[in-house]
C-alpha cells in the first residue's frame, strides 16, 4: 500500500536507464534550484531510454550468478522444511518422546518469546559486520541446533528446559536465516535480475514448505531424530556453498559486487 508513495531512488532509476525519471526525482527532493544547479553546465539533451536487458530465471542458474542462486535457492529450501515441516511437528513429536502434551504445546509460544531479543543480534551483525558471514553463520548455527535436537532424540533426553533452550536456539537461527536471506539475494542481483532473483530466492523458502507438507503427509516428520539429521544435511550443504561463492556486499557499490560476480570470486578473506 505504501509502496506506491515512496520512489525510486534516482540511482536506481538511472541504473534502470530511466534517467529521466532520475533528473525528476533530483528535481522533487532537491527543488528545481538544486536540479537546475546540477545541470547548470551541461547542454539541453533528450534522453533516449534504452531498453533494459532481459532478465529471466535461466540467467541466474547460469553463468556469473549461477553458483551463488544454487547456494541461496538450497538455503531457502532448507528454511522451509525447519519453518514449515520440523517446527511445525515439533509438539507432536515431543509428546511421543514422553513429554507432557500440555508442556509440549506451550514450548514453542515460550521459546518464541526467548528468541525475540536475539533479532537484534542478527541485525546488527549484518549492518556492523558482515553480510554474507551472517547469513552463513546463522545457516551453519540452523544446522548445529537440528544436529542437538538429534542427538537429544538419540538419547531420548526429557528435559523441558533442554528442549525450550534447543527449541529457543532454533527459532533464532531460522528466523536470522529468513530475516537475511531475502535482503541479500535483493543486494547481489543487478537491476534487471533483482525482481527476478529475489523473488526465486523467495519462492524456494515456499517450495521448502510445500515439500515439508508433503513430507509431513508421508510420515517423515514422525521420525523426530531422522527428520532433524535429514533436514540438517541441505542446511550444511547450503553453507558450505555460500562460503565458496558468497559476496560481501556491505559496504560496497551494486558495480562493485557485481564485478566480483563476474570476476567469480566468493567471500574475501
Amino acid at each position: 500500500f505504501l509502496g506506491r508513495y515512496i520512489p525510486e531512488s534516482p540511482r536506481f532509476l538511472s541504473n534502470a536507464g530511466l534517467d529521466n525519471e532520475a533528473r525528476a526525482v533530483l528535481a522533487r527532493f532537491a527543488g528545481e534550484g538544486g536540479a537546475a544547479a546540477a545541470n547548470r553546465d551541461a547542454p539541453p539533451i533528450i534522453v533516449a531510454e534504452p531498453e533494459p536487458p532481459p532478465g529471466g530465471i535461466m540467467q541466474l542458474l547460469r553463468g556469473s550468478h549461477a553458483r551463488i542462486t544454487w547456494g541461496l535457492m538450497v538455503c531457502g529450501i532448507a528454511w522451509g522444511l525447519v519453518n514449515f515441516g520440523f517446527l511445525l511437528w515439533l509438539p507432536t513429536n515431543l509428546g511421543s518422546m514422553g513429554m507432557d502434551a500440555t508442556a509440549a504445546s506451550a514450548l514453542l509460544a515460550r521459546s518464541a518469546l526467548l528468541a525475540l531479543p536475539g533479532i537484534a543480534v542478527v541485525i546488527w551483525l549484518y549492518h556492523r559486520w558482515s553480510s554474507i558471514k551472517a547469513l552463513v553463520l546463522f545457516i551453519a548455527l540452523t544446522t548445529a541446533t537440528l544436529l542437538v535436537f538429534f542427538g537429544l532424540g538419540l538419547a531420548q533426553v526429557q528435559s523441558t528446559l533442554a528442549m525450550v533452550l534447543t527449541t529457543a536456539l532454533l527459532l533464532v537461527s531460522s528466523s536470522g536465516v529468513i530475516a537475511m536471506l531475502i535482503p541479500y539475494a535483493a543486494e547481489i542481483y543487478p537491476v534487471h535480475l533483482r525482481g527476478t532473483g529475489s523473488g526465486v530466492i523467495a519462492a524456494s523458502s515456499k517450495f521448502g514448505g510445500i515439500l515439508g507438507a508433503g513430507f509431513g503427509v508421508l510420515g517423515v516428520f514422525g521420525h523426530f531424530t531422522a527428520s532433524a539429521l535429514l533436514i540438517a544435511v541441505p542446511m550444511a550443504i547450503a553453507a558450505l556453498m555460500l562460503v565458496r561463492s558468497g559476496i560481501e556486499t556491505r559496504g560496497r557499490g551494486l558495480e562493485d559486487i557485481q564485478d566480483l560476480l563476474d570476476a567469480g570470486r566468493g567471500t574475501p578473506s
